[in-house]
Parts: structure tokens; C-alpha cells; sequence
């Protein structure tokens, strides 16, 4: 955008009418995906004409570029700072609390919220069809919490090597985000009462499960590494 475009979007008419776009950009690419959005039928959902696209964000690749970015950085961010604030806490956290936050972290921004499964649906249709330019969400959103997640966890868990934590923590996001999909659907069927109803509850069985897994990791690194000064001796 040149400059002349960015000094009139600083008028009121102008940032709304981007708001508008941008709104309306999150709702169709997360319903209905990248390819099946037009830029018409963004345009038509903002209620301005089809030449806004390119004029506000450059064209529709951009546009997509920033609906990510406007939804992933503010959660990203939060996401970091309180994971941040866990590991600052005096005594440390238990293995069993830092899952159970981790959770909390991961999670509540995505539950009851139209915005949440509307970040769901948009990060779910970009893994089965990307259409970001390569490496963004990795290094952008992914990698920042996987640092910060794997480095706690090997400061208040047993102990795991840099690879076994970065599994281990793909594995809680992993359960989180199936579990998120997996109740949207069965709401959608009519039927909730398939999982627990309480959020508590699904947490608590979530913590029980990880920190068994983690654990479980953790015993096999020690039985498959021989201590220090030992040989092992092939039958």
C-alpha cells in the first residue's frame, strides 16, 4: 500500500471500512476456506465495493496474510505472556499445574467464543490446504509457544531431552485441539452428553493422561540410555 492509501486510512471512514474487510475476510476464509472466498463475496459481506480488497491490503493473498495475523498475534502474545508468568511463580509449578495452565492457557480463549472457533476453522483449513506463505505460522505462532512450552516443561518435569519434551508438548496440543473439534461437532449432532459437560472435568482427566504420558517418556529415556561410566554389553 502506497503512502497516500495508509495517510487517508487514517480517517475514521476508512479504518472502519478496513475493520469491515478484515471482519469480514475471517468469517468466510474460516466457513468456507481460501479458494471457495471470493473477493466479491468478502467485499459483498463488508458492504463495500471490490476494488476495497486490493486498495486496503493489496489483494486477496494479503488480505488472508492478515486475517491470520490480526487473530494469532493477540493470542499469541497472550499466550506467552502467561505462560511466562507460570514460570515465574515462587515455589515452581508442579508437573500437574504446569499441564493443567498449559490447558487453561491453550484452551479458554477458544471455548464459548465465536471468535475462538472461528480461529479453529481457519487454522484447520490452512493445515489441510496452506495458503500462507511458507513458514509463517510455524515461526510466527507454533514455534514462539513451542519454545516457551518445552523449555518449562523441562524445567519442572522429569527429566527429557530437548526432542522428548518438544513431542511431549506437541502430543498436549494435540489432545487440546481434538478435543475442542471434537466437542464442536458433537454440539453440532446434538450431541453434547458424549463428553464430560463440565470443562473441569475434561481437564482434569486431560492432566491425569498427559502427566501419565510424560512420565511414561520420560522412564523409557532412562531405561533406553545407559548410565554414565557403563558399558552395554550385547547378548
Amino acid at each position: 500500500m502506497d503512502a497516500a492509501a495508509k495517510h487517508e486510512c487514517q480517517t475514521p471512514e476508512c479504518e472502519d471500512t478496513h475493520a469491515r474487510i478484515l471482519s469480514a475476510a475471517q468469517k468466510l476464509f474460516a466457513d468456507k476456506g481460501f479458494d471457495a472466498t471470493s473477493v466479491r463475496d468478502i467485499t459483498t459481506e463488508a458492504g463495500c465495493n471490490v476494488a476495497s480488497v486490493n486498495y486496503h491490503f493489496g489483494g486477496k493473498d494479503k488480505l488472508y496474510l492478515e486475517t491470520f495475523r490480526s487473530m494469532l498475534t493477540v493470542l499469541r502474545d497472550r499466550r506467552l505472556e502467561l505462560m511466562g508468568e507460570l514460570m515465574e511463580r515462587e515455589p515452581s509449578p508442579s508437573l500437574e499445574e504446569f499441564v493443567e495452565t498449559f490447558a487453561v492457557i491453550m484452551i479458554e480463549p477458544l471455548v464459548g467464543d465465536s471468535r475462538g472457533r472461528m480461529f479453529l476453522n481457519l487454522v484447520s483449513r490452512e493445515m489441510i490446504a496452506p495458503r500462507l506463505p511458507d513458514g509463517v505460522l510455524v515461526s510466527e505462532f507454533f514455534e514462539p509457544m513451542m519454545e516457551r512450552a518445552a523449555a518449562g516443561l523441562t524445567r519442572v518435569g522429569p527429566p527429557l531431552d530437548e526432542a522428548s519434551a518438544r513431542m511431549c508438548v506437541m502430543s498436549l496440543v494435540g489432545q487440546l485441539l481434538h478435543a475442542l473439534k471434537a466437542h464442536h461437532l458433537l454440539a453440532d449432532l446434538g450431541r453434547p452428553d458424549v463428553l464430560p459437560t463440565r470443562h473441569s472435568d475434561q481437564i482434569a482427566h486431560f492432566v491425569r493422561f498427559s502427566v501419565g504420558g510424560i512420565r511414561a517418556c520420560a522412564e523409557s529415556e532412562a531405561v533406553e540410555k545407559p548410565a554414565e561410566g557403563t558399558l552395554e554389553v550385547s547378548p
